[in-house]
């Protein structure tokens, strides 16, 4: 077991050299480098085993003093949300760009662009991500995620999906079902990754994306005339 938040920062392992001192006012940038340095822990498998993790060693991989990280973090829960909420932000404006990058294209385009950039954002940012969604090993906290935020990230997905409609495209399912499924799947798609591909190879995901939405479009039927 780790030692926990009262526990001395001597124990074992590398620490960071000290960080320099900010100037008078920039304490955004000690916060901001504190849940770097959480994210950066929690991404990397073999310094998250065992859990749990302490802020003290949080602190540590930030190259600050235990104190000076609870002048902006009170406890585990505060940080866990403050990280959540970064990641949450991230992961919409990834999201957006996606979609604005492919808007001159039809609306399964935009789809795929925004679940593709959905995948690249669990791989390339994996310390948010187990925080975000409480993945693997990782849960931090004890907290739910803050509804708010995946409000804004379903938003997201049912106005994609809506729009598959625009190309005369009578889904088999309601939108909000679809949308749904759609994120379930990819969700799903990426947790199986660590799991099951030593025993089953599951492709790339972008592929995998592509197939995903053309099948939901497939399975449609055209749309009945409105009398």
């Amino acid at each position: 077991m780790r030692a926990d938040d009262s526990s001395s920062m001597e124990d074992s392992g590398t620490a960071r050299a000290p960080r320099e001192r900010n100037p008078r006012g920039q304490g955004d940038r000690l916060r901001e480098e504190v849940i770097t340095a959480l994210v950066r822990l929690v991404g990397d498998d073999e310094r998250m085993r065992p859990l749990p993790l302490s802020l003290r060693e949080v602190a540590r991989e930030a190259g600050v003093t235990a104190p000076a990280l609870y002048r902006h973090f009170a406890d585990k829960e505060e940080l866990g949300r403050a990280v959540e909420a970064d990641g949450f932000d991230k992961l919409i404006t990834a999201m957006d760009a996606a979609d604005e990058w492919a808007a001159a294209g039809p609306p399964s385009q935009r789809l795929i662009a925004q679940a593709q950039a959905y995948c690249r954002f669990a791989h390339e940012n994996k310390g948010y991500y187990r925080i975000m969604f409480k993945t693997d090993f990782m849960r931090f906290t004890a907290s739910p995620t803050e509804p708010h935020m995946a409000a804004e990230l379903a938003e997201r997905w049912r106005t994609a999906v809506a729009r598959l409609r625009e190309q005369d495209i009578e889904l088999s399912q309601s939108p909000e079902q679809a949308a749904m499924f759609i994120w379930a799947s990819v969700h799903g798609r990426l947790a199986l990754t660590s799991t099951v591909e030593s025993v089953w190879p599951l492709g790339d995901v972008h592929d995998y994306v592509e197939k995903l939405v053309e099948s939901l479009v497939k399975v449609g039927l055209p749309r009945q005339p409105t009398t």
